[in-house]
């Protein structure tokens, strides 16, 4: 069958998108009339992503300095870190904020799936992404680790046949409107204390305005507040870009 301006808006096929024509494609549709336009548009943003990482790197060692518990509460680091984080009225008290935050861990996030405007520079707020963190000192900050734990969900979400361990992760992550927070099953997690949340994001708070790459997965760094619970927020408050990003 081939895919037609009347079947792409009855079906509601994005005919810009690359990976959703490919995906009617693998089902046997005629996608030609609108694949060269997707193609040339794909090219298009990966030069635009190249251009905006070597303008603004990301290099995570350069947040070692500040790895080391507790911080100075009235450190730069601190205060920056609270400048861009999303307390809201958790605290009323503006010290115990500061000595949370000197005093919390810093850790790494892999994500499994965000917002497709979350890859592109641009100015939108509260745009959400799933990621896989964890909190033991053996895996917060293991890139190897948390990678292949992210890589690994992101692939069960189109699996059938799932561990009895992480069928209710699952199942809310293949809700498109689901915010979550569950510990992650050891048939996935191994040993690791490991969580897969929902967290959002303002653009502006992020190097070069989108969430960097490193390696095969998107990762960004936060500090983790206090120990993540079953189905509350993600306890984590965001590192400003320019601690680890030019």
């Amino acid at each position: 069958m081939k895919l037609t301006k009347r079947l792409a808006k009855m079906y509601q096929v994005d005919v810009t998108n690359l990976a959703s024509l490919e995906h009617y494609e693998k089902l046997g549709w005629d996608v030609s009339e609108f694949k060269d336009a997707a193609l040339a548009q794909a090219a298009a943003k990966e030069n635009a992503r190249q251009l905006n990482d070597q303008m603004h790197p990301v290099d995570l060692s350069r947040l070692d300095p500040f790895v080391a518990t507790p911080r100075d509460p009235n450190s730069a680091f601190v205060t920056d870190a609270l400048a861009v984080g999303a307390y809201g009225g958790l605290f009323a008290n503006k010290d115990k904020k500061r000595q949370i935050v000197a005093g919390a861990p810093l850790i790494y996030g892999a994500v499994v799936e965000a917002n497709s405007d979350l890859w592109e520079p641009g100015s939108g707020t509260n745009l959400p992404a799933v990621f896989v963190i964890a909190t033991d000192a053996a895996h917060r900050t293991n890139i190897e680790w948390l990678t292949q734990a992210a890589q690994t969900i992101a692939a069960l979400k189109h699996q059938g046949d799932l561990p009895k361990d992480m069928r209710k992760l699952i199942d809310d992550l293949r809700n498109s409107i689901s915010y979550f927070c569950h510990k992650i099953g050891p048939s996935v997690a191994g040993d690791a204390d490991a969580w897969c949340a929902t967290t959002s994001f303002n653009q502006a708070n992020l190097p070069g305005k989108r969430l960097p790459r490193i390696g095969e997965v998107g990762m960004l760094p936060f500090l983790l507040k206090e120990e993540p619970k079953e189905n509350q927020f993600l306890p984590v408050e965001n590192i400003p870009a320019k601690y680890y990003s030019d």
